[in-house]
């Protein structure tokens, strides 16, 4: 039987601990708008809209949920295993509040999504998607005009 040497068991916890620290920097480093990227691409695939326009919408959002937008760990979790296309399997190690709250969150913002900018109105998959701000009618077939 071979033997372990001290070198190769530092080398190994010296390497735990970079890939630790590593993993919580760059979970650290994600922003609000990370994560609204990755749940939109996670359901709608890669999407053409601009910084700016993503930043409108997501200041909308968190106005109108301001309690159902994942903070703190949940958000740097998911938003990481989203990246790493690991969301589908580390979605049944969750809690089941965080769970919940996870999908609460990612049905409002695909509904918000939806409604808040042109995503269903474009004519082809590569336009650009954008804001369009809250709206009192969402209706696309009402017409004021004749009123």
């Amino acid at each position: 039987m071979k033997s372990i040497s001290r070198r190769t068991v530092l080398t190994l916890v010296a390497g735990a601990l970079a890939s630790t620290g590593l993993g919580y920097a760059a979970a650290r480093s994600l922003s609000d708008a990370d994560l609204v990227r990755a749940t939109l691409a996670r359901y709608l695939g890669d999407l053409n809209v601009s910084d700016d326009h993503l930043r409108a919408f997501i200041l909308e959002f968190q106005k109108r949920n301001p309690w159902d937008f994942p903070t703190g760990k949940l958000a740097d979790a998911a938003t990481l295993l989203e990246r790493l296309y690991l969301g589908d399997m580390a979605r049944p190690l969750l809690p089941d509040n965080a769970l919940m709250r996870l999908e609460r969150f990612e049905r409002l913002l695909l509904a918000d999504f939806h409604l808040l900018t042109n995503y269903a109105w474009r004519s082809g998959p590569d336009d650009p998607i954008t804001y369009s701000g809250s709206q009192h009618c969402v209706n696309p077939f009402a017409n004021f005009e004749s009123v």
